[in-house]
């Protein structure tokens, strides 16, 4: 299919309740996979991410009026769990947000059971809200490149960042914003990473700082010079 009507098919079925159905496809096979270094998958998924971006900003999608209480089982934070977007590092908020609402909670809707809630089929509800918007962000915080840090998520909400539920509900996840898959992050939003653990979570010890790729075995985040590179950094200005 051509770019053009690739974007109508996706923006006529973006205005149904079950539009993850009815797109099922399509994200199984551009959206779920977890691809690096592949800039024409990329491109094309943020042809349509920005179709998603601007349709939520416009309340043209359909999203749940109410929903499962998907935080009853928040811990006391005891971890952080630091990740990179591997987008560009100038991505907007509202961008994220879309990101989240395909890859996290799209996969989770179309599953037919979740935490013992039958969700496949109804609108997609996270529970989560910023500035009286439902937001979809897996993480809790974003660090840009030039140091300048941005509240996603309450930390009462459990952020859907580490693929692992038990984890989840006791962490915080930190992104540095940008793609650090091959390349180390800039000393002041490294520097901006540490403040912000020193800050707000005074009592994580440094063993419990964790890359997503030591939660998560399968995973690169946040890239392959954090273990032995960049992590020993953030460990001594914190």
């Amino acid at each position: 299919m051509e770019s053009k009507g690739r974007i109508e098919e996706f923006k006529k079925a973006l205005k149904y309740p079950d539009w993850y159905i009815r797109l099922e496809n399509q994200l199984k096979e551009d959206f779920f996979p977890v691809v690096h270094d592949d800039p024409i998958l990329k491109a094309r998924r943020h042809e349509l991410y920005g179709t998603i971006e601007e349709m939520l900003i416009l309340d043209q999608i359909p999203l749940a009026k109410e929903g499962p209480n998907f935080d009853k089982d928040r811990k006391p934070i005891d971890t952080i769990v630091i990740h990179h977007t591997e987008e560009d590092p100038d991505i907007t908020l509202e961008r994220l947000s879309a990101i989240g609402l395909v890859r996290q909670y799209a996969l989770w809707y179309l599953k037919n059971d979740v935490f013992g809630h039958k969700l496949r089929g109804k609108p997609i509800w996270s529970g989560h809200f910023k500035d009286g918007k439902m937001v979809f962000f897996a993480y809790t915080w974003l660090v840009r490149a030039n140091g300048r840090v941005e509240k996603l998520l309450l930390d009462k909400y459990v952020g859907r960042q580490s693929a692992n539920q038990e984890i989840n509900t006791r962490s915080v996840g930190i992104a540095l914003s940008g793609n650090y898959e091959h390349s180390t992050p800039p000393h002041v939003q490294i520097e901006a990473t540490a403040n912000l653990i020193k800050t707000k979570y005074p009592k994580i010890v440094p063993s419990r700082i964790l890359g997503h790729l030591e939660v998560k075995k399968d995973r690169t985040c946040p890239g392959d010079k954090f273990l032995g590179g960049w992590k020993n950094d953030l460990l001594s200005i914190i």
